[in-house]
Formats: structure tokens, C-alpha cells, sequence
């Protein structure tokens, strides 16, 4: 397979994926609820890192629902310290499944879609050079 040809690929699926990632997350923006809740309590995962294992510290998120009914979450951005007890989060949950829900802001879901948006231009460009 020739350069040129493994460029287009890449270039494809860094489209794809950025444009997909980008209306995938508007649309969690535009139907996902809203919720405030609070750190109720912490999960450590143990990670791998280039200096060594170390924790990771989730944090146990409780919240209320639209439906009126309490729910509690695992969030999905990790700390290297524990979460603080009582200290507010933010997050968007699915309306009919209040467990699935996510803490990430919408600046992050923007910058997971312009990595791959850049990567692909990047990726187109030097493509066009090759023809």
C-alpha cells in the first residue's frame, strides 16, 4: 500500500470520526438534561502510567433526575486525589437511562472532535501534495 493511499485512509477516518464526534456530541448538548449533583464518594482505579502505577480517583456523583428520583453515577474525568465530599458537579444524562451520564464539559467534547477535524486536515494537505 502506497503512502498516498495509507494519507487518504487516514485522512477519511479522522473525517469521520471528527464530524461524528462533533454531531454526536451536539446532540447530547441539545436532548441530554442538565443536572447538578454532588461528590458522594470516590472509586480508585489503578492505572499504568509511564513512571510507574499509581490511582486514579473517579468520583461518585449523586443527582436528581427530571423524574424526581435520585440517582448515583460514576464520573468519567479522573483525578490523581481523591474527589472532595460535597463539592458540586455538573453533568448531562440520558432522559430515559439517568445511569448513564457524563461529567465532561462541552470546551472538552469540542476539543475531542477538533483533534481528530485537525489531524484530518492535516492529513488532507499533505494528500493534495501527493497528487
Amino acid at each position: 500500500m502506497s503512502v498516498e493511499t495509507v494519507t487518504l485512509i487516514a485522512a477519511t477516518i479522522g473525517t469521520l470520526v471528527g464530524v461524528g464526534t462533533f454531531f454526536h456530541f451536539f446532540l447530547m448538548v441539545m436532548r441530554w438534561p442538565q443536572a447538578t449533583g454532588k461528590v458522594v464518594g470516590n472509586t480508585s482505579e489503578l492505572r499504568s502510567l509511564d513512571t510507574g502505577t499509581d490511582y486514579v480517583f473517579f468520583a461518585q456523583i449523586q443527582f436528581q433526575a427530571s423524574d424526581g428520583k435520585t440517582y448515583q453515577v460514576k464520573g468519567d474525568i479522573g483525578l490523581n486525589d481523591e474527589w472532595p465530599l460535597g463539592k458540586a458537579v455538573s453533568l448531562r444524562y440520558r432522559r430515559y437511562n439517568p445511569n448513564h451520564a457524563t461529567t465532561m464539559k462541552n470546551w472538552q467534547r469540542l476539543l475531542f472532535s477538533v483533534v481528530f477535524l485537525g489531524f484530518a486536515a492535516a492529513c488532507w494537505y499533505a494528500w493534495s501534495d501527493m497528487r
